[in-house]
């Protein structure tokens, strides 16, 4: 109850601020966010309150009145908060005692020009709210408010008020039309959205001799001022047609239309008066939405269809003719945005549609016509493709055909050999106008904006495709030169490529951007449908081509970048399948080909192919280990794992260093490769300086991980030992970054698991009997014995400032994963601890480490932090308080500079020296020394779970309504301080 008085009395403070004439504030966020916090259910009992309703009475009568007088965003805000009052009925019949609902529309209707987008938006919202209930649809009727969406819709540049417009429109028309059966209203909206095509396209003329009217249909032909005023009209009808396919119940829109306003021969009217193709494409669209809004009205939800479920008949030839439309006017654009409109639409039907139809007694699989469709003008620039039906290696594309062919139906086929007859001309030369590289590109792009609703099987027939769309990339690229018979990539070609039929159709291939969006395509494809050499044999070849076009196609960066992704692809989903019988070597296959290729993109100018060489480097280190062996000598050879030391230790760029540790990190584990390469470089020497010097979070959190992988699989000399957890703890207390905390807490939690390993627990307990590698021999784990060995893990961790760093975690760290790492931890160990007698186990860490008794140990709450550098003592030339004293007076006194900077020099110096330092303090730990026993202590005063809660409600803090109502009235009083301030 308090925390609601304290909301209203802020609000009212805040809400009296903005009547204010010359109201300010700079900072429009908190409007967004008060009204976010506003809209939520806890809140709404504050909107109900009489001060609310008050205050926006006033202030619609000062904008009613002159609404300049009012800051803009205040009005939206109003109007946001009329829309969130008018969820609870009784409180909109209240807003109608007021007059605030009809003040409020004459008010949008009457000023519309002058708005903001912000205050459209807010007043769409207002009658979107009032929409919900029948009083309020009646007052829409009463107010003719649809007259203003439509003229947002059709005026309006601004997406979200168009968005918005257009919506409600929709839902106030189905309401009227199928809700309310109300017949007369439903045709006064529909008029008025159709008005600007009927005035436009028909010329009415009254005929005193016939005593009747005449209807002349407007011929104009491409008059920009006719599109202009259209253009926007059709989007609505597009709209409005293809809402009634997401409907579940039937709506009388779609037969209004054709009855009333014969839509389907005014729309190809329009499409006859214009060869924009920017224009044909709009009254393409409402076309295509029309025959599934008729589709859905007189079939699919039509009770009364006395027609089989499948036959299709009428709807095929609407969408056989529009295709047929596109290739007549010569557009490959549109039609590829055709099929693509109509596999989106087609979609949209869901499970109503029928797997199979019929159209003129021939069953075909609809979204398969689409996909040829949608390949066609791709397929049509395979020149190789077709030499190879004179060689032997023509079985599988003669299979891919006869696939295409089983898939096609009649109409199909004959509107591809249309296609081909518009696109290569009589003497075998491709038309340069329409067959384009921007028409392949859009057929790839068309399909990947279909990915997430294409089914499996046709995913792979475009997959496949795209494959000999590669191969016709390496075959013209080989074309200039001879084969050599022992390139292992084995590309087969003829040096006549330019001789095949159809000529031109090289410059499809060719084109850079074609291939990027072919490679593009193909990795999108496969990584998205699991796609496998199973489901495509093609796939197995991919390697060679790739390998190909990355040593001989001069690629830009962005092309290099997503083939070397693709191999990366290629390595891990499909290398052939006797990859697996290959045991000691890669010979007779392209991967030979990739070590090379990868050295050479390795050191590319570029950073994004660096980085993707190490990526496809990282995969293939990773199926190495297991799946692949011959991988690793394939490694070896090329001399990969010294590469990428040297790139981690002196690329400039860091994301390219992070990926290379990453790399070393996969490379760590695998014997070959450490025994081979790695063992010889000063891995844990670099890496604990980059954990100390590095400056880029990304490249300190990648080298930790792999400091783990060696600490884990391989063994650290002993001589870093301090080193090692000295530079840990200050990962812990001294990184900024939460990500590098979090990892060397797990290094830690890798150090308790491998201390109690070596004193016999496997898998979290101790056995009976375990072998001493002190003793040399089998020793029984009595209760004394385990106690014994669990105060010697406790002792030795002790040693290195383990429990100090967490108490001082628990006390300063504000990050929350660090703290929840920390938290879990301590209760796992106290788990493991209550499981013993922890006096005894006490005891037994003194006597075996009597320098960290109670008396020797260093607080870490009673010491101030030491300097985390590595020289800690006193130096000689370091300046106290009074030479700093003398030195400033001097200068003040003699006005000379110089002395400053000769005072200085040495301190400079010595700065210079220390950060050439590569590690930190061995010794650094120390600091952090604390008991176990102190350490219980303190851990015991701690209330863990809640100082995780306080830790996370103080990050959630801003979400505090009455907090941010502070910062509100803080923001508003600076910003008119800043006002007075300006005028002086």
């Amino acid at each position: 109850m308090q925390k609601q008085e304290e909301i209203v009395s802020r609000l009212k403070q805040i809400f009296d601020l903005f009547l204010r004439e010359n109201f300010v504030m700079t900072d429009n966020v908190y409007f967004e966010k008060l009204i976010s916090h506003l809209q939520a259910k806890e809140n709404a009992i504050v909107l109900q309150t009489p001060f609310v309703i008050e205050w926006v009475d006033k202030i619609l009568t000062l904008i009613c009145d002159d609404f300049h007088k009012v800051h803009p965003r205040v009005i939206s805000f109003t109007l946001n908060l009329i829309s969130f009052m008018t969820s609870n009925e009784w409180m909109l019949v209240r807003l109608r005692e007021l007059d605030i609902m009809h003040r409020l529309m004459s008010f949008m209707q009457n000023n519309d020009s002058n708005f903001s987008p912000s205050i459209k938006l807010s007043g769409i919202r207002v009658m979107k709210a009032v929409n919900n209930y029948s009083i309020g649809l009646a007052f829409q009727r009463m107010q003719r408010s649809w007259a203003l969406l439509i003229h947002y819709s059709n005026n309006e540049h601004t997406l979200y008020v168009v968005r918005e417009a257009r919506q409600l429109l929709y839902e106030m028309l189905y309401k009227f039309c199928d809700k309310m059966h109300d017949q007369a209203v439903t045709l006064e909206i529909l008029s008025e959205i159709m008005k600007p095509i009927q005035d436009n396209v028909y010329i009415t003329d009254t005929n005193d001799s016939a005593g009747g009217e005449d209807q002349r249909i407007h011929v104009s032909v491409d008059d920009n001022e006719l599109l202009h005023k259209v253009s926007s009209t059709v989007d609505l009808l597009c709209y409005i047609l293809q809402q009634t396919l997401v409907s579940e119940e039937r709506t009388k829109i779609v037969a209004l239309l054709r009855d009333h306003h014969n839509i389907e021969l005014n729309i190809w009217k329009l499409v006859e008066m214009t060869h924009n193709t920017y224009f044909t494409e709009k009254m393409l669209n409402t076309l295509c939405s029309y025959h599934f809004a008729l589709l859905v009205h007189e079939k699919i939800l039509n009770p009364d269809c006395a027609e089989p479920p499948e036959q299709f008949t009428e709807f095929g030839l609407s969408f056989f003719n529009l295709m047929k439309f596109c290739i007549q006017r010569c557009d490959g654009v549109n039609f590829v945005k055709m099929a693509e409109l109509h596999h989106i639409l087609w979609k949209k039907l869901g499970t109503r549609a029928p797997k199979e139809i019929i159209i003129q007694d021939e069953r075909v699989a609809f979204e398969n016509q689409l996909i040829c469709f949608h390949m066609l003008p791709l397929l049509f620039s395979m020149k190789f493709a077709m030499k190879m039906a004179d060689e032997s290696k023509s079985e599988l594309f003669d299979t891919y055909i006869t696939k295409l062919l089983v898939m096609s139906c009649e109409q199909t086929l004959r509107l591809c050999y249309s296609m081909r007859d518009a696109f290569i001309t009589p003497e075998g030369h491709a038309n340069i106008s329409l067959f384009t590289p921007e028409l392949a590109r859009k057929c790839v792009h068309s399909i990947l904006s279909l990915e997430h609703i294409l089914d499996r099987e046709q995913a792979i027939t475009v997959c496949q495709a795209l494959l000999y769309a590669l191969r016709e990339v390496v075959a013209l690229s080989d074309a200039s030169k001879p084969m050599d018979p022992e390139d292992c990539h084995g590309a087969s070609t003829s040096n006549n490529y330019y001789d095949i039929y159809p000529r031109g159709a090289e410059a499809i291939v060719n084109d850079p951007k074609v291939l990027h969006s072919v490679i593009v395509g193909l990795r999108t494809l496969i990584e998205r449908f699991k796609i496998t050499w199973k489901e495509s044999v093609e796939t197995i070849g991919l390697v060679n081509c790739l390998a190909y076009v990355l040593e001989n196609c001069n690629m830009d960066s962005t092309c290099t970048v997503q083939a070397l992704k693709l191999v990366q692809l290629a390595v891990e989903h499909f290398l052939s399948p006797n990859m697996a019988l290959l045991v000691d070597n890669l010979q007779g296959s392209a991967l030979v080909c990739l070590g090379p290729i990868i050295v050479k993109r390795m050191h590319d100018p570029t950073w994004e192919v660096r980085d993707s060489a190490l990526e496809l480097a990282i995969s293939i280190a990773s199926i190495s280990r297991i799946k692949f062996p011959a991988f690793q000598r394939f490694l070896i050879d090329v001399k990969i794992p010294p590469i990428v030391y040297e790139m981690a230790k002196h690329d400039t760029e860091p994301y390219v260093r992070a990926s290379a540790y990453k790399c070393l990190s996969k490379m760590v584990p695998i014997n070959a490769l450490w025994e081979n390469g790695l063992s010889q470089l000063d891995l844990v020497d670099h890496l604990l300086f980059v954990l100390y010097r590095e400056n880029e979070d990304i490249v300190r959190s990648e080298a930790i991980l792999t400091l783990c992988k060696i600490y884990d699989h391989r063994k650290i000399p002993s001589k870093y030992k301090n080193t090692l957890f000295s530079t840990l703890n200050y990962c812990v207390v001294g990184d900024h970054h939460w990500e590098v905390k979090v990892n060397a807490l797990c290094f830690w939690r890798m150090e308790f698991q491998r201390q109690l390993k070596n004193q016999g627990m496997i898998d979290g307990i101790f056995p009976t009997v375990t072998f001493s590698k002190e003793h040399k021999k089998i020793v029984t784990l009595t209760e004394r014995e385990i106690k014994l060995r669990v105060a010697k893990v406790l002792a030795e961790v002790q040693q290195y400032g383990y429990y100090g760093i967490v108490l001082k975690c628990l006390r300063d760290e504000y990050a929350i994963e660090v703290l929840k790492v920390i938290v879990s931890g301590i209760k796992v160990m106290n788990e493991k601890l209550n499981e013993y007698d922890f006096e005894i186990i006490l005891n037994d860490i003194e006597t075996l480490s009597p320098s960290a008794s109670n008396n020797d140990t260093i607080s870490i709450s009673d010491t101030p932090d030491r300097q985390m550098s590595i020289e800690h003592e006193e130096d000689g030339s370091s300046i106290n308080e009074e030479q700093s004293n003398e030195v400033i007076d001097s200068i003040l006194n003699a006005q000379d500079m110089q002395l400053l900077e000769k005072r200085f020099e040495s301190q400079m110096q010595i700065n210079h020296e220390e950060t050439q330092n590569r590690h930190i303090d061995e010794f650094y730990y120390k600091q952090f020394a604390v008991s176990v026993r102190d350490w219980r202590a303190e851990i015991a005063k701690i209330n863990l779970d809640r100082l995780v809660v306080q830790q996370e409600e103080w990050f959630d803090s801003t979400d505090n309504l009455v907090c941010l109502l502070d910062d509100i009235l803080n923001a508003i009083k600076r910003d008119a301080n800043c006002e007075v301030s300006d005028c002086y």
